[in-house]
């Protein structure tokens, strides 16, 4: 804003206030969102509270930003329409690498279950320096299983050697314009030594220097820099097809490969454009004969662009991350939290269900409401564990990933999500109701993307029933629904299951009678829902006493 204002010679300054959670959306006729409810509210109010120039921030976001953003408290305010002061940050600077990237000084759990991925990577880049060949390595697997981590494993390994690696790195933002080529712009920014307060004569002069440093050839170096300048935003498109842009972005990396084996680390390549994904199957294909590992790192997601990613290409290895076994998690948890009781360690594993960021934002949820104290560089135990919520920080993480799904997708998981962790295609059909298309195509898409997985085992009870891969996407999928539409849906698989006519199914039906009327207690038909629920609930009692089951039945009967 401030830029725009000296472009015109007027002084403008901006003032925003942000909180992160989740607020209701309703799309009119003309498809015009309208965004409301408490979390609105109060931003409007905080940003009202902000000085012209500045950003303030609730408690979440502080969370949340506070690893990239530095930020300065200014303590409770007093804002209409809340009845407790609400504490704020003021945003300071940016105090991570460009688009929030990069290690900071938290502490950091240990590394786990992950030394043999680490050792091939460690392999193939000495292989790619002794043989100069360049190589590419996809690693893939779903949000917070430890891609990221194996990738900062990496690079410490990496400014540990007594040679010299040429190591870049950038990161496919999510979303934005004019975004395709970003994380190869983070690479030339990386490398020249950019920064993201430079202005575009700072950062045209440093740009120059850089490649008069590795382009020694005058002629070249002049074709090269206006390409790789129009890569950085700093001038127009030279004329020219594209394969002459990338022939000259090629250029730099090749001729730093000359000088020693170069890294390439692409993160998040799933949100990548498939201009980025053509420009590194064109640097296999014309560095071939370079010393360049290439090492992309992506979600399950990544398929849907390019299905047979690496596939056909030379020196391609792929490495799929699984979730981490129980004992390795159980080894993350008690080497980052000294003195949790046996109890608490699984507690902590099993919501984690073998995904380690899960188990990590759990113990630092923890330690931000004081059930965990840091000493030194782990956290020790101040009282009781107390329930286990999802922290905020996992909620956006799975509800982004849910959020870039096909909107069919994403509404199959929320019908499914009201089942429970485990259900059919038949109980699904019943809350997708008539008229959803192939569900089991869908199923099978969600499955190859890792949300759900299908039971195969012919000796299983369940076997052909699908199951939410980690608890947490179903109970994030879940809070998605509106009030109404989980009534709604609870009622569609209350009626299908009394169908059925199994005695057996007695208790499950009383829940989703249950969930549905405390979905929308207020509602017209409120009290037939709450008789039915305790219809149900009474039937479900009988049938557990008939089961010599006397715990059970006087649950029900509560």
């Amino acid at each position: 804003v401030e830029a725009l204002g000296r472009s015109v010679n007027v002084e403008l300054l901006a003032r925003a206030g942000v909180l992160t959670g989740e607020a209701a959306v309703t799309v009119g006729a003309v498809s015009q969102g309208v965004v409301a409810g408490d979390l609105v509210n109060t931003a409007s109010r905080l940003q009202s509270e902000a000085e012209p120039g500045t950003v303030l921030v609730g408690e979440a976001t502080y969370r949340a930003a506070a690893n990239a953003i530095a930020f300065a408290e200014i303590g409770p305010l007093s804002l209409k329409g809340r009845d407790e002061p609400v504490t704020a940050w003021r945003a300071v600077r940016v105090v991570g690498q460009r688009g929030g990237a990069g290690r900071t000084e938290a502490m950091e759990p240990p590394f786990v279950g992950r030394t043999e991925e680490l050792r091939l990577i460690k392999e193939l880049l000495h292989s790619t320096g002794r043989e100069a060949k360049a190589r590419l390595v996809s690693v893939v697997g779903i949000g917070g299983i430890g891609k990221s981590r194996l990738a900062w494993e990496f690079l410490k390994y990496v400014d540990g050697l007594a040679e010299t690696i040429y190591w870049h790195k950038g990161r496919c933002p999510a979303y934005g314009d004019g975004v395709t080529f970003w994380a190869l712009g983070e690479m030339v920014r990386m490398r020249a030594g950019i920064a993201e307060t430079d202005d575009p004569i700072e950062s045209r002069r440093k740009l120059s220097e850089t490649l008069a440093q590795y382009l020694r050839d005058d002629e070249e170096r002049r074709w090269v820099e206006p390409r790789l300048a129009h890569l950085l935003g700093l001038v127009e498109r030279p004329p020219g097809e594209r394969e002459e842009l990338f022939s000259a972005w090629r250029c730099l990396f090749e001729r730093i490969s000359e000088l020693g084996t170069t890294a390439m680390v692409f993160e998040d390549l799933q949100w990548a454009d498939p201009g980025l994904l053509d420009f590194v199957e064109s640097m296999l294909e014309w560095s071939r004969n370079r010393p360049i590992l290439i090492v992309t790192l992506a979600r399950p997601e990544l398929a849907d662009k390019r299905a047979n990613w690496g596939g056909g290409q030379r020196n391609f290895t792929s490495l799929h991350l699984e979730p981490l076994s129980d004992p390795a998690m159980g080894e993350l948890v008690v080497g980052f939290v000294h003195g949790l009781p046996a109890d608490g360690v699984e507690r902590i594993v099993a919501r984690a269900e073998g995904v380690p960021l899960y188990a990590v934002e759990t113990v630092r949820m923890l330690a931000d409401r004081g059930v965990l104290e840091p000493r030194g560089d782990v956290y020790e135990v101040a009282r009781d564990l107390g329930t286990l919520e999802i922290p905020d920080t996992l909620h956006a993480l799975i509800a982004a990933r849910l959020d870039g799904l096909p909107a069919e997708d994403r509404t199959l998981l929320q019908d499914a999500s009201v089942l429970g962790k485990s259900f059919t295609l038949e109980g699904l059909a019943a809350v997708a109701g008539e008229g959803r298309g192939d569900l089991a195509s869908v199923l099978r898409e969600l499955t190859k993307k890792e949300f759900l997985a299908q039971e195969a085992d012919p000796r299983s009870p369940e076997r052909g029933q699908y199951t939410f891969l980690q608890s947490l996407i179903r109970e994030v999928a879940y809070a998605t629904l509106s009030k109404g539409d989980r009534r709604r849906k609870h009622l569609a698989v209350a009626h299908h299951l009394e169908s059925v006519g199994d005695e057996e199914l007695a208790g499950v039906v009383a829940a989703h009678y249950v969930e549905a009327f405390r979905a929308t207690p207020e509602g017209p038909d409120a009290e037939a829902l709450a008789a039915r629920a305790r219809d149900w609930l009474s039937q479900a009692a009988e049938r557990a006493m008939s089961l010599g089951s006397t715990e059970q039945a006087l649950g029900y009967a509560e």
